[in-house]
């Protein structure tokens, strides 16, 4: 995950998806001050992520809401 705080956050994530993803509706919440619960539900409808040898697609998305409630402590 990286991330930019502020007025404009921006939010990106990779291993779940394709190619890296740019997270907008994340984005939108964060920047109208929503709150963690929102905007790891927004995260989860943007993301894809699969199972694969490295790990399984629940688990990834349990690492990216989770990293995303750091990133929002720590803003």
């Amino acid at each position: 995950m990286a991330g930019v705080a502020g007025e404009r956050p921006r939010i990106a994530l990779g291993s779940v998806a394709p190619t890296v993803v740019r997270l907008p509706a994340t984005e939108a919440v964060l920047a109208a001050r929503g709150s963690i619960a929102d905007a790891q539900a927004a995260m989860l409808s943007e993301i894809a992520p699969i199972d694969d040898i490295r790990s399984s697609a629940d688990y990834r998305r349990r690492v990216a809401a989770n990293l995303l409630a750091r990133f929002i402590a720590g803003s």
